[in-house]
């Protein structure tokens, strides 16, 4: 066996919001999924206001709105709403970012906050993306303060200040290589691209910079909106080549039924709170085999100023109201057999603090017990009720005081045009989850939505569910998680089974 590193050419130009990039697999060798990655520049673009603090959204891949994987002109994979899958499993299943920052912030733009000092010699909380991955921050102020945290100086264009600047306002770049969450690219077997003459390619929609950047403060008011370029996109693929007799065998079993490869990926289903306390959603799933199912609610309609990655427990604006229960029906049969609880009690506005919904969301990721595990995902950021009027979607710009009556938490906004420094309330991560598999999950184990009647999601709050101080609806969305399988046959002929 002999290894090599084929790259295709940078592709040229520039790419902005909206458009669409395509990447292209050579028909060489056996490529190793694991290994295969894609490394582009990211140009972030601020307002150009004073007192503009801009960022991404937590992981780089927020600015891919839809990934899709072709064979030719058949679509293997197409995940809608790519950049919120991903930023629910980095919140879910990455490494901790509280007061931590590791090897995920070098690459993949991953980062909560950590203490530091500020542009002078003032300690506080800081954004790790904001300040040591890449950002836009030049709040200055007169007199810091170390004494409590909320007056701290600018942290600059992070992480090359004024090195390009776009129609006159600063930008900075920072180049990424980042793993496809791709089901093809998340499984172990090798994808023969030798026997698949060139067809195989990748196109990554760019998701509007309203719902991948998020601007903590404007100052004086925005000259401009802020907005990001991707340039230098390059596919670097791991390929491995093997001698004559390993090809002869491939070939054989290409000719005698064919070479199957199984993976599993994700469909999106999108409805409307109709703000309304309580739902009844119909999700039109009919895979053979359905792994897993994950409700999220999340902003209707982005805006820079939120961060709209962020998945919420409970939107309503009574200030105190909380997610009372969910379930599941499938056919005849609910999953879990009794409700998932929230509340403290049967129509209560008090939440219990989501225990049991969490339990049921690490059973749909296989994650139960599993101490190696130190995630992202903790009490500030699940199943916290709302202050009245405020969602939490602000990506560590609140700081925790306390909780006051009915659970009700009580924040300050501590990330202002007069302050750089950020909070320890991370933007809400929340799902309603479910684990429909009958194994382990090795081999082709879920549930065959072919022959069930209907997949229902019913959730009931104790308020009506809307979001954002423009009383902009909320969205409502499922995420089915189910297996497919392709079958390579000879002469090129690819069979998707799903």
């Amino acid at each position: 066996m002999s290894w090599s590193e084929a790259t295709n050419d940078f592709l040229g130009g520039e790419f902005s919001p909206g458009q669409v990039i395509r990447v292209e697999f050579p028909a060489q060798g056996y490529v190793n999924p694991g290994n295969t990655t894609l490394e582009f520049d990211v140009t972030l673009i601020g307002s150009g206001a004073d007192s503009n603090i801009t960022r991404f959204q937590n992981n780089i891949q927020s600015i891919f709105s839809r990934v899709r994987l072709l064979y030719g002109a058949t679509p293997l994979e197409d995940m809608i709403n790519y950049n919120v899958i991903v930023r629910s499993l980095t919140e879910w299943t990455a490494t901790n970012q509280h007061m931590t920052m590791d090897q995920t912030s070098i690459a993949e733009g991953i980062g909560g906050v950590v203490p530091g000092p500020d542009g002078s010699t003032v300690f506080g909380l800081c954004n790790v993306r904001q300040k040591y991955i890449q950002g836009v921050c030049d709040t200055i102020i007169a007199s810091p303060n170390a004494l409590n945290f909320t007056l701290g100086n600018e942290f600059g264009n992070v992480p090359n200040n004024g090195l390009r600047q776009i129609n006159g306002v600063n930008g900075v770049t920072r180049r990424y290589q980042i793993n496809f969450a791709l089901g093809l690219f998340t499984q172990e077997k090798l994808i023969p691209t030798k026997f698949m003459a060139s067809q195989l390619a990748i196109e990554l929609t760019l998701e509007q910079p309203a719902a991948c950047i998020f601007q903590a403060a404007t100052g004086s008011g925005p000259l401009r909106v802020p907005t990001y370029q991707v340039s230098n996109v390059n596919l670097i693929p791991e390929i491995l080549e093997f001698d004559a007799s390993y090809d002869s065998m491939f070939l054989a079993g290409l000719r005698d039924g064919g070479v199957p490869i199984k993976f599993s990926s994700w469909h999106t289903f999108t409805f409307s709170s109709g703000n309304s306390s309580s739902v009844n959603l119909l999700v039109q799933e009919r895979s053979r085999s359905v792994k897993a199912l994950f409700a999220v609610q999340r902003r209707q309609q982005p805006d820079v100023i939120y961060d709209t990655g962020a998945t919420l427990f409970d939107t309503s604006f009574t200030g105190a109201s909380s997610l009372q229960n969910y379930q599941f029906r499938i056919g005849g049969r609910y999953f879990p057999a009794a409700p998932v609880q929230c509340s403290t009690s049967v129509g209560s506005q008090i939440s219990n603090g989501g225990a049991e919904a969490y339990v049921e969301l690490s059973k749909a990721l296989n994650i139960v017990g599993d101490y190696r595990l130190s995630s992202n995902c903790n009490t500030l950021k699940w199943a916290v009720q709302n202050a009245t009027g405020v969602l939490q979607e602000f990506d560590y710009s609140l700081s925790l005081r306390s909780f006051g009556a009915n659970g009700v938490p009580v924040a300050q906004r501590t990330e202002l045009v007069t302050n750089a420094f950020c909070g320890d309330m991370g933007s809400q991560c929340f799902a309603m989850a479910i684990d429909l598999e009958t194994s382990n999950g090795v081999e082709i184990s879920g549930l065959n939505a072919e022959e069930q009647s209907d997949i229902s999601l019913i959730a009931n709050w104790s308020g009506a569910q809307e979001t954002g101080t423009t009383r902009t609806p909320s969205a409502l969305e499922v995420y089915t998680y189910y297996d497919a399988m392709i079958v390579l046959r000879e002469n090129n002929v690819l069979e998707l089974i799903q």
